[in-house]
């Protein structure tokens, strides 16, 4: 069996984005709610070394275009880091989405074996496709996106774990698990008369 790797990140990342524009819709009226600055919330942290959640959306976003355009050896758009406020998040998450839309299945046929590097300050890290998504795209990936997500958990606002999944494409479920995960019931057959 091959490896579609379109199918291992483009519909993967832009789910994954969708989910975290709803958890930062509901940070932003938590905030509202609640009478807090959205700054506290836009500026908390985990632990005086890590990034605060502006700064983890952006990697989010980062990760997720980057991968695409290595994959696909297409330039990423450059993002200007300077998102302050919900609204430019959800905006930098909106142009990401839409890059990513952007680029044809067929694209990325056959870079699961191309060789990516990223080169960074430090030195130049070199993949295969496979590898590279496995191994760092997707960890740093989820790294940001869990860590937004607990700093807003951490500092009160009300999401969970089913807001974090969102409805999983091809996902369908029956009994309480349905219900948790916002899921409508399904429907039942009428009965035959």
């Amino acid at each position: 069996m091959s490896v579609e790797i379109y199918q291992l990140t483009a519909p993967v990342f832009i789910h994954n984005l969708q989910n975290m524009s709803a958890i930062l819709k509901k940070a932003s009226s938590s905030a509202k709610a609640r009478g807090i600055d959205p700054q506290v919330l836009l500026q908390a942290r985990l632990a005086p070394d890590m990034f605060p959640l502006v700064r983890q959306v952006q990697i989010v976003t980062d990760n997720a275009k980057g991968c695409c355009a290595r994959l696909t050896d297409t330039p990423a758009p450059v993002f200007e880091d300077g998102d302050d406020d919900f609204v430019q998040l959800q905006q930098r998450i909106k142009d990401t989405v839409k890059f990513i839309r952007s680029l044809k299945q067929s694209q990325f046929k056959g870079s699961e074996d191309r060789s990516v590097e990223m080169k960074l300050p430090v030195g130049v890290l070199s993949f295969s496709g496979l590898d590279y998504v496995k191994g760092w795209a997707y960890p740093n990936f989820y790294f940001h996106c869990t860590t937004a997500y607990n700093i807003l958990r951490h500092n009160g606002v009300e999401v969970g774990k089913a807001d974090f999944l969102g409805l999983v494409p091809g996902m369908s479920a029956t009994g309480k698990i349905a219900k948790m995960m916002g899921m409508a019931p399904a429907k039942k057959k009428p009965k035959k008369k």
